[in-house]
């Protein structure tokens, strides 16, 4: 009965998730942390790197987001409950190493802007 629950609560944060990144597609919104603040958050351009992907053009979605090439094994261990790998230090070290890498990504795109 949890893993049911477990699953049915994963779907409605994935299609919620798809529903907002169609609505930023469509109507071509701004990102709203980078509306407010004038400072693009570690995510901004991962739209713009997703479809460029799924366009299959992948020299426009690295310059869009570097990161694009990790959605998918973001979405597996978000899945699996951050537990896709049988040892506990691997999942905790590529969740670490993706982390450093949207924080190297964010601050390269920061010296851009600054």
């Amino acid at each position: 009965m949890r893993s049911i629950r477990n699953l049915r609560e994963k779907l409605i944060v994935l299609v919620i998730l798809a529903v907002w990144v169609l609505l930023r597609l469509f109507l071509r919104t701004q990102c709203p942390i980078l509306s407010l603040t004038g400072i693009p958050c570690p995510g901004c351009g991962m739209t713009r790197a997703c479809v460029a992907f799924l366009r299959g053009d992948f020299s426009a979605a690295f310059a869009c987001h570097g990161m694009v090439w990790s959605l998918p094994l973001l979405l597996l261990l978000f899945l699996f409950d951050g537990q896709f790998f049988r040892r506990k230090w691997i999942n905790i070290m590529t969740v670490s190493v993706l982390g450093i890498g949207f924080l190297i990504n964010w601050i390269a795109k920061l010296i851009v802007i600054l």
